[in-house]
């Protein structure tokens, strides 16, 4: 099965919005098998969403976008012209939104009442986090799907897409896969240059983050998908935290939560991201009580207790200052697991032997205190994100006792 992704709306195109759910959808496409063989971004005008229609000749049509209450939503009115469908009132979905306001305590506009027509024999798709509801129909051959703008609205109702079209699929497709973090993508594909012809069966993708990337593995063949994960494991075992559909933030709340472990931190450049990232997942509250974010000496000093000479002769920035840091966090929060992270997150500050990117841990754990040192490359936000990720990854390997002291 061949998709194209069509993606709608003004803000796509001025720069004022990344278009994060062409990332979203072609990645889950290619996890079931289908290739998405263009994508095209058009603003909200009638003709140019009918002209990029024009030029579709794949199975699968899938578009984001437009599908809200004002005067410029025009996308499903504007497809459904294109293709001759007649659109009718969906009242369970008119219902549905009336209900939505009433939670609100706000009175539903006559403008939303357009959001709840469809063609016929259409499947719609329920929108729990908003108004507009996402849809699927076929038209001349073309399997289409229209699917909200806002990303918290179109990520839930995309898994129920996935179902539609792994119900609909003629061959079996099996996909799985890993999150690595601790290897550069081009180090990653350096390395497997030997390793894709081994595995001609298997389509296998990098999707590359901040410090982090998601190899997909996608097979029809079980079997052959199977051998291709174990030999990636054998051979990149040191840098996966886990599976590729997990973030490395739920992984750490699930693993702290099944050993029975609370955390605490210690935070200067990263300024609190480590402890925000965390509290993201639910259940996050059931192992971390307490964090800390110590930006200047003082405060070191002060909330912890940290040695002045120490501070003084190493730097904050320092192997000492972080052992220090976890250590004595330990103690002075009961907690199973701590970790400190001091680091020069620019663009100033740097020295010839402390280059901008510098980044120091300390992990306490099990009575002990271990340190690791880490250079990032990028702007001052870039290397706080790989601080935290890094950051959470070696969490993450001293809790299985996988970490290495460097």
């Amino acid at each position: 099965m061949k998709a194209t992704v069509l993606s709608v709306g003004n803000e796509l195109l001025s720069g004022l919005t990344t278009n994060t759910n062409l990332v979203d959808i072609a990645r889950e496409l290619f996890a079931l098998g289908i290739e998405t063989r263009q994508s095209v971004s058009v603003p909200d005008d009638k003709q140019a969403i009918q002209d990029a229609i024009k030029h579709v000749d794949d199975d699968l049509l899938v578009v984001t976008g437009g599908l809200g209450p004002t005067h410029d939503d025009i996308t499903k009115e504007s497809i459904c012209d294109y293709y001759r469908l007649e659109l009718s009132l969906h009242h369970e979905t008119k219902t549905r939104i009336e209900n939505y306001f009433k939670r609100l305590g706000r009175e539903m506009r006559d403008t939303n009442e357009k959001q709840a027509y469809f063609p016929k024999d259409a499947i719609v798709l329920t929108n729990n986090h908003g108004t507009a509801p996402g849809v699927i129909f076929s038209a001349n051959g073309t399997t289409v799907v229209l699917l909200p703008g806002p990303p918290s609205e179109m990520r839930p109702m995309l898994e129920r897409v996935k179902t539609y079209l792994k119900e609909r699929m003629q061959t079996s497709v099996y996909s799985a896969g890993y999150l690595v973090v601790g290897i550069g993508e081009s180090e990653l594909e350096a390395d497997m240059a030997e390793y894709y012809p081994k595995h001609p069966d298997v389509n296998i993708a990098p999707y590359a983050g901040l410090s982090q990337i998601r190899v997909v593995f996608v097979a029809h063949d079980a079997r052959a998908l199977d051998k291709a994960l174990d030999d990636f494991k054998r051979r990149f075992r040191a840098y996966i935290v886990g599976p590729h559909d997990a973030t490395i933030e739920q992984r750490l709340v699930d693993t702290l939560i099944a050993q029975g472990k609370v955390i605490s931190f210690a935070e200067s450049c990263t300024g609190g991201m480590m402890a925000s990232t965390l509290v993201s997942v639910p259940d996050a509250s059931q192992v971390l009580n307490e964090s800390y974010v110590l930006y200047s000496n003082e405060s070191k000093i002060k909330h912890l207790g940290i040695n002045r000479i120490i501070m003084e002769r190493f730097g904050a920035v320092s192997e000492q200052c972080v052992y220090e840091l976890a250590y004595h966090l330990a103690h002075r929060t009961d907690a199973d697991i701590t970790l400190s992270v001091s680091g020069i997150a620019g663009p100033s500050g740097g020295t010839a032997a402390k280059p901008v990117g510098t980044v120091y841990y300390g992990i306490h754990h099990e009575g002990k205190t271990k340190t690791y040192h880490r250079v990032f490359s990028g702007d001052r936000n870039m290397i706080r994100t790989k601080a935290t990720v890094t950051g959470m990854a070696l969490l993450l390997k001293a809790l299985m006792h996988e970490d290495d002291h460097s």
